[in-house]
């Protein structure tokens, strides 16, 4: 189950600071410290509100040695580790902080999901994506409504396009005319090898922008010759031989035409498209002669096989 936050609304983000709430949970066990721990926490508190993080780090640190691990100098250590962005340190220190009191997490995951609010506000992407997946850790299925857009992208340009494809559906549900997000949705069911789907998410891109449409021919190219592969593998000859079409219509992969084009004369052999196939073929032949010569002689070998029965290769199929 997902769990999604929302952000307040902009400029109510405040950066992290010792406030009686943020600390609600942690101020009673101190009452009951001895005075050299209360002393070090109380100094890493007025630190922290005057917005020396690295000084209040230093005492809260003090405390925890003096003490066991864990408590409420855990907690605040933790808390300054989030506000310096050091999201490594702190996300270990949330993790043992919760394990001792699973009332913490509430407060260790606003830590970590406003580090990750500066982060991308900052362009820190990797930054960004730490801070949520430590939030994470602590509590799975949590996504930041706000972040989701951001995070795709940055797990998509990573090459993580499993854990970019749920949140650009996410991104999707809040948008479903916005073609750029259309068109980022499509590439990242194209990286994951789900064809069938990024098909369907070219075409509505196509659709949104038919101006841009020339930019999804490529990816349209390359899905439709992959699942001509597999429709082929399974019988389905008839619509094969439509995927085929689709790759030659946009031309694209060119890397992919010729085969493409010989696959096709092929098909329409295997369905007893006689005359269809020798024209096929012949296309073969007389668009790609040049840099493909075998190809091109094996296409008219084809033909004549078709035509007169004769050649060093067998006719396709039927014909």
């Amino acid at each position: 189950m997902d769990f999604a936050l929302r952000l307040p609304p902009a400029g109510t983000i405040r950066s992290l600071a010792p406030t009686a709430a943020v600390f609600a949970i942690l101020a009673a066990a101190a009452c009951g410290a001895d005075a050299g721990e209360e002393t070090a926490l109380l100094r890493g508190d007025r630190a922290f509100a005057h917005g020396d993080y690295e000084e209040a780090l230093a005492e809260y640190r003090l405390s925890m040695l003096r003490d066991n691990p864990g408590g409420e100098a855990e907690m605040r250590a933790a808390h300054a580790y989030a506000a310096l962005d050091r999201i490594d340190e702190a996300s270990s220190l949330y993790q043992r902080a919760v394990r001792g009191d699973s009332a913490y997490a509430d407060q260790a995951i606003s830590d970590l999901v406003a580090a990750a609010i500066r982060a991308q506000a900052g362009g820190d992407s990797y930054g960004m994506a730490s801070a949520i997946e430590a939030a994470q850790s602590l509590r799975r299925g949590i996504v930041v409504e706000e972040l989701a857009l951001a995070l795709a992208r940055h797990y998509s340009e990573t090459g993580q396009g499993a854990r970019a494809r749920p949140l650009y559906l996410r991104a999707l549900g809040a948008d479903p005319t916005d073609p750029e997000v259309v068109f980022e949705t499509a590439l990242a069911h194209v990286e994951i090898g789900d064809c069938e789907s990024a098909l369907l998410y070219l075409a509505t891109f196509g659709e949104l922008a038919p101006d841009r449409s020339s930019e999804a021919n490529w990816h349209i190219g390359w899905c439709s010759y992959e699942l001509f592969r597999e429709r082929r593998s399974q019988g389905h000859v008839e619509e094969a031989v439509e995927l085929l079409e689709a790759v030659i219509r946009h031309g694209e992969p060119r890397t992919h035409l010729p085969q493409a084009y010989f696959d096709r004369a092929d098909l329409l052999s295997e369905l007893g498209e006689c005359a269809a196939a020798v024209e096929a073929y012949r296309a073969v032949a007389t668009r790609f002669g040049g840099g493909h010569g075998a190809l091109a002689r094996r296409a008219l070998d084809r033909m004549d096989s078709i035509r007169f029965g004769v050649g060093t290769e067998g006719g396709a199929g039927a014909c």
